[in-house]
């Protein structure tokens, strides 16, 4: 773990508790050990020093701070709602690699049961970004459909089978992911370009999304 998040990081004096408190307990951190404390929302890194130690809690001061350089995070994704267990298991994935921001939006082939927990997938990036070190927050955004999308995101292209192939990608357009069915007729007439993997087999949607992460910023 690089470092324990908190959102009361940058305050002079600070108490963990709950889950919080289980990591640093879990670190067997000691009385007088000084931890790094980020709110990963100011760029900064905060040193504190563990003040109290009981069963149930710990209090930190502040010792001292200090900007972290700046990530360039500037990659988008779309992605096709699909099952959310398996968005969850994907999400660590995609934070560590890079992606700035995940659009999700119910295709035409979505099933509309699944509905995104955004807290949920909060508490998932904060232990990813504690993990691999990464100091700011994927954003997430949920749209009912793929119509809402294009009318925030004017440069779009599909990635789908018969597209142009992906090493001609400019980095310009807002990629889509699609579900397990693809895009629908309609879907794909709404937007005038799309890109292809160079794949010979069907990928699972998840394995689509991770692969063009991976293209573009690894």
């Amino acid at each position: 773990m690089k470092f324990l998040y908190s959102r009361q990081a940058g305050e002079e004096q600070i108490c963990l508790q709950n889950e919080q408190f289980l990591h640093l307990k879990a670190r067997r951190a000691k009385l007088g050990e000084r931890i790094d404390v980020r709110n990963l929302k100011d760029g900064q890194n905060y040193i504190y020093e563990i003040v109290n130690l009981d069963r149930k809690s710990a209090e930190l001061s502040l010792v001292f701070k200090h900007s972290l350089e700046d990530e360039e995070l500037n990659f988008n994704l779309g992605w096709a709602i699909i099952d959310t267990k398996v968005i969850e298991k994907t999400l660590p994935s995609l934070n560590e690699i890079g992606v700035s921001k995940l659009i999700f939006f119910y295709s035409d082939f979505s099933q509309k049961n699944f509905k995104i927990d955004k807290d949920r997938l909060e508490r998932i990036l904060i232990n990813s970004c504690e993990q691999c070190g990464r100091n700011s927050l994927m954003q997430i955004e949920i749209y009912k459909n793929l119509d809402e999308v294009l009318n925030s995101y004017k440069d779009i292209a599909l990635v789908d089978f018969g597209g142009e192939n992906f090493e001609n990608y400019k980095q310009t357009e807002l990629l889509i992911i699609g579900p397990e069915g693809g895009f629908s007729q309609i879907e794909r007439e709404k937007t005038g370009k799309k890109y292809s993997l160079n794949s010979k087999n069907i990928l699972r949607s998840q394995t689509a999304i991770l692969s063009v992460a991976a293209k573009v910023l690894v």
